[in-house]
């Protein structure tokens, strides 16, 4: 559905509801040097509490219920990074930010460069020396570095022993929908206090909608009708707030007939289409083999390329076999 011209993307809104004492123990906590990783469901507000702590951190917000008498922290100590996989690409962001805050030195004739030329000789350096590079950053730097890393759960073992070194020399501030239980994670994730997240309270959930609502221009022939049915759909779910609001409001009017619509659909869990495709090319595979040992070798040639090239689909477009189905209520 396209969206009518002017219309507010409320998706993309930064105000914050609710969270005081999950805010109030984030902040403690970084102030206080302690790791923290906020954890919870897709969508329940990991990422919105973590910028909220950063702008108040930094000074860059101002709320007199969160007032400390501990300076704010300069923009130069805080970095933040979209997530820690892939390796390569977190640490060209962690460089970024350290290049411009003058913490990495890679110019050899002292001359300071723009950051895109300096970023494809950071690349040539390889993983291991950009990792040494980026760790000589934050511990030189002669400040403590406050890293925001989204999506920590992603971490992988081959790039552990870089972020083991990372909360050595940092404070990390991370988001997950969940952590791995195995071995070698343990030990990184206890140095974390956790912060948990749960559905926003049912008054908060209501100021969010109200608040999104007034933003996005929103014309509905029952508006109390529509505010309760997104209320009830999203379940306290802030990303799903957002969306159904932002679908609201892409239509011209909505009548009472498309505002029960909200309550006929609901997103379901990601179901992997990858293994029952695989399955089926083994299966595709299997009728190759036995096709070999008869005389009809046509047969053989013809199952081989159809094997291959469904293969080659599913290497290439693996991201399509995994979908979110919608069911009925």
């Amino acid at each position: 559905m396209d969206a009518r011209p002017g219309l507010t993307d409320v998706r993309q809104d930064q105000a914050f509801f609710g969270r005081e004492e999950e805010l109030r123990r984030v902040l403690n906590n970084l102030r206080e040097g302690r790791h923290t990783l906020i954890t919870g469901r897709f969508g329940i507000g990991k990422s919105t509490l973590m910028n909220e702590a950063r702008l108040l951190l930094t000074g860059e917000k101002h709320r007199v219920e969160f007032h400390s008498r501990a300076p704010a922290l300069g923009r130069d100590s805080v970095l933040t990074v979209t997530s820690p996989a892939p390796l390569g690409e977190c640490l060209r962001e962690l460089a970024g930010g350290l290049y411009r805050n003058g913490d990495l030195h890679l110019e050899a004739g002292g001359e300071r460069a723009d950051w895109g030329a300096v970023k494809k000789e950071f690349t040539r350096l390889g993983v291991r020396t950009m990792e040494s590079e980026v760790l000589k950053g934050l511990a030189g730097g002669g400040k403590k570095y406050v890293l925001f890393i989204a999506n920590l759960d992603r971490i992988s073992l081959s790039s552990m022993r870089f972020f083991q070194s990372l909360v050595r020399i940092t404070i990390v501030c991370g988001s997950a929908i969940e952590t791995k239980d195995l071995e070698p994670f343990k030990g990184f994730w206890a140095s974390f206090d956790r912060v948990q997240l749960e559905r926003l309270p049912d008054g908060v959930a209501r100021q969010l909608v109200s608040h999104l609502m007034s933003l996005s221009s929103l014309h509905a022939e029952d508006t109390a009708m529509c505010r309760n049915e997104i209320l009830n759909s999203a379940d306290g779910n802030p990303f799903h707030i957002k969306n159904l609001v932002y679908r609201a409001a892409t239509q011209k009017s909505l009548g009472k007939q498309e505002i029960r619509a909200f309550r006929e659909v609901e997103e379901g869990p990601y179901f992997n289409m990858g293994p029952l495709y695989m399955i089926g090319a083994g299966v595709l595979t299997a009728v190759k083999f036995f096709s070999a040992g008869t005389e009809k070798r046509e047969h053989y040639i013809y199952y081989s390329a159809i094997g291959f090239i469904l293969y080659l689909t599913f290497r290439v477009f693996r991201s399509f076999f995994v979908f979110r189905p919608q069911r009925r209520k």
